[in-house]
């Protein structure tokens, strides 16, 4: 499972990043404690034997050790490629195919080729950035009956959740009573169509919208957009898989990565902040192998 990680990292196939990329790092080797580099069609089996259902949990145990007791949500929608070739590309190669073929006669029929892609819902802890759960489908549909399956993959987690914040796109009642009644937080989703008085609109938590919410707590919402910018720019947003059951975990494998980024970099900070304190004249600083600062009086050191 790491090294499927890392192979979202080169964006190569089995046998390239076998072949090229992991025989550059053999820490990775040595700290994974494997005796051979293993065989490309390994790495395959695996990818294709493993279930999305125990991929998804790994992603979701990824806040279990970041300490965060009350969950603050944010969810959004995003697409990827099915390929990572363009569309354009694929287009320009059928034009010059039906063009060498013998032309019949009558007028030639138009067709429109459909973009395939996945599209992708994220629900996010926006306080840290970490991917929770996710929901991947090959057509966008309305957001607010994707909110629910999303929702209750992350209530697997058994943490309370505070608040949850949408976009315009989640805008329904049901959402919000499901948010409300059965999450037991605080929904700030905008209503739509401001123009109609607030005796007009339709709903109990849709009217509090349309009466005023926080706009602080509800621009951390743009987080979520980080998150799904970075993994599409670091890692491309196209897929190498052929089959939608590979193409999905290879998404899931993205977003664990992610993760796990995202909490090195959490765990860093912490101890920066924790553990580096400011040191007296006669202490003196020395780099330990493990990479934290640890102070010793001279004396001793002579």
């Amino acid at each position: 499972m790491v090294l499927l990680c890392l192979k979202q990292k080169s964006g190569v196939g089995y046998k390239a990043f076998i072949e090229e990329e992991l025989i550059e790092w053999p820490h990775v080797v040595e700290f994974l404690k494997l005796k051979t580099v293993p065989h490309p069609d390994a790495l395959n089996k695996f990818a294709n034997r493993i279930k999305q259902s125990v991929l998804e949990l790994v992603l979701l145990q990824t806040t279990a050790r970041t300490g965060i007791k009350k969950l603050f949500l944010g969810q959004d929608g995003t697409g990827f490629k099915s390929k990572k070739i363009s569309h354009y590309y694929i287009f320009r190669v059928e034009y010059f195919q039906r063009k060498n073929k013998r032309r019949k006669k009558g007028r030639p029929r138009k067709k429109r080729r459909k973009k395939k892609y996945l599209y992708v819902q994220i629900m996010v802890e926006l306080r840290t950035q970490m991917p929770l759960g996710v929901l991947i489908s090959r057509k966008p549909a309305d957001d607010y009956n994707k909110f629910k399956p999303v929702a209750k993959k992350v209530m697997k987690l058994g943490k309370a959740v505070k608040i949850v914040v949408l976009d315009k796109g989640y805008d329904d009642e049901k959402v919000h009573e499901f948010i409300r009644e059965v999450m037991e937080a605080l929904s700030i989703i905008p209503a739509r169509n401001k123009d109609v008085p607030v005796y007009k609109t339709k709903g109990e938590y849709r009217k509090l919208m349309k009466k005023g919410y926080s706009k602080k707590k509800y621009y951390q919402r743009n987080k979520n957009e980080t998150v799904n910018s970075v993994v599409k720019r670091k890692w491309g947003d196209g897929t190498l898989a052929m089959n939608w059951r590979n193409q999905n975990k290879e998404i899931i494998f993205r977003l664990i990565f992610y993760a796990a980024r995202r909490f090195t970099s959490l765990v860093f900070l912490f101890f920066l902040r924790k553990k580096i304190l400011p040191l007296r004249k006669e202490e003196s600083k020395i780099f330990s192998e493990e990479g934290f600062l640890q102070s010793q009086i001279d004396e001793k050191l002579i």
